[in-house]
């Protein structure tokens, strides 16, 4: 599951790669479709109907195809606390701008308080942990803090993955407890939430009867593992009306990089 959220634009073709997405699926299908029309693009005045994202024609056989996407996100505050994190970093580097450039640094938080504070608590705390490293020196490091909220900032060690950056990295540490092993709620949110987004994506397929129908899901959160899906998928009924389900992966290119990958995972 991915832990990084993207930001799409207005058509998902482009801002959302749903072009790489089809290019995939000619690859793999042997198809041949391309862009007739972006479908469900939010009009500046007036209402906009609801309608699956795109619309595609295959230029050999003259079958068409609507595509729907659809984000499945566990636990469901998990997009805003994301969003929370980048702000939260964004106030450091920009109380501490131009600090800190001759190597790398890590400013870590522990990310059990910080999922539990408040967005307002969080955003006076970068502020005033901003405020106190833009005052430290090299030499006054590393330093450690319970307030506002627990903190430690220390140059990075050799051999890390953010010694490569220079500058300073905000890291979430996040110590396992037992409680941490027992996913059951995040098994039982995660199929609740796809029975969710699969039932709404049919509705945007109403008046596409000819059309084949598919259904793309991203998933968002770090509880459970990509191998947990398909599992979690087979105990659910597919809406009627889909054709097929397929999703985004990751397809790792290195021990600590990854490009964008699809997988089928339900065709009638």
């Amino acid at each position: 599951m991915f832990a990084h959220f993207e930001y799409p634009g207005k058509c998902e073709w482009l801002g959302g790669g749903l072009d790489a997405f089809v290019r995939h699926y000619n690859e793999q299908c042997g198809t041949a479709y391309a862009l007739t029309k972006c479908l469900d693009v939010v009009k500046i005045s007036g209402t906009t109907p609801k309608a699956p994202e795109v619309l595609l024609t295959d230029s050999g056989t003259g079958k068409q195809m609507v595509i729907e996407r659809k984000s499945v996100v566990w636990p469901p505050n998990y997009i805003q606390r994301h969003r929370l994190g980048h702000d939260f970093a964004e106030l450091i580097r920009t109380k501490t701008h131009g600090l800190f450039r001759d190597g790398a640094y890590t400013l870590t938080l522990n990310s059990r308080e910080f999922d539990v504070l408040s967005s307002k608590v969080i955003l006076e705390a970068g502020r005033e942990i901003g405020d106190i490293v833009s005052h430290l020196k090299a030499a006054d490091l590393p330093v450690r803090s319970a307030k506002p909220i627990k903190w430690s900032f220390r140059k990075a060690s050799p051999g890390e993955e953010e010694e490569e950056r220079p500058g300073i990295t905000v890291i979430h540490e996040h110590w396992m407890t037992l409680e941490d092993t027992d996913d059951a709620d995040a098994r039982a949110g995660t199929s609740l939430q796809m029975k969710t987004q699969l039932e709404a994506a049919s509705a945007k397929f109403e008046g596409y009867s000819q059309c084949q129908k598919l259904v793309l899901l991203d998933f968002y959160g770090t509880d459970l593992w990509e191998d947990d899906i398909p599992v979690l998928l087979a105990g659910i009924t597919i809406p009627g009306v889909i054709d097929e389900v397929w999703r985004t992966i990751r397809d790792w290119i290195s021990s600590d990089d990854y490009q964008i990958g699809y997988e089928r995972i339900f065709d009638r």
